[in-house]
């Protein structure tokens, strides 16, 4: 089944749903060096792609969330409260992909809706005590992965990665020429 083709649930595309088709380094490899410095693009692309891969197997085996369900369950368990654009924002997704998120959690009884005194048209979320555990149960296994990932660096290195992660999204978040 290619990445686009449905698997028969509810047309949720394969590559959305949990079940991809494995990916090796032996698929990767050949294209890491292409290029050097120029790249580097590609390189986070993939990088990220397959951290989120990861990520949606961790998921799927701790609560059965989608990572747009658990971006927000993540914001709400770090921030406390927020709005649907904030939780976009914060998330850097559609609105419209973190209010589907929203109302799969609130149906799930971890969110719960409130309204905004400053905006009654834009109502804030916030985790029930619900939520919160399940955001305290995803969590240790998604911290535990990512620690694993790190391995082998040192700090200096972490620092470096910080660095060169956040010039880039800097780069991306300003105007283009």
């Amino acid at each position: 089944m290619s990445s686009g083709q449905s698997d028969g649930r509810r047309g949720v595309p394969a590559e959305r749903n949990g079940r991809r088709p494995a990916v090796h380094q032996n698929h990767v490899l050949p294209f890491w060096d292409i290029g050097g410095g120029a790249y580097f693009g590609y390189r986070m692309a993939i990088a990220a792609r397959l951290f989120d891969r990861r990520i949606a197997q961790i998921l799927a085996g701790h609560g059965g969330l989608t990572l747009p369900q658990w971006r927000v369950l993540a914001q709400l368990g770090l921030m406390g409260t927020g709005t649907v654009r904030s939780l976009a924002d914060g998330a850097v997704v559609d609105r419209s992909e973190a209010s589907r998120a929203l109302k799969d959690l609130e149906g799930r009884s971890y969110v719960a809706r409130s309204e905004n005194p400053q905006d009654r048209r834009s109502p804030t979320f916030s985790l029930t005590e619900q939520g919160m555990k399940q955001f305290e149960i995803t969590r240790r296994p998604i911290s535990r992965f990512i620690q694993d990932l790190a391995k082998g660096t040192t700090d200096e290195d972490m620092k470096a990665a910080n660095r060169v992660l956040w010039t880039v999204t800097q780069g991306c978040l300003e105007e283009p020429r």
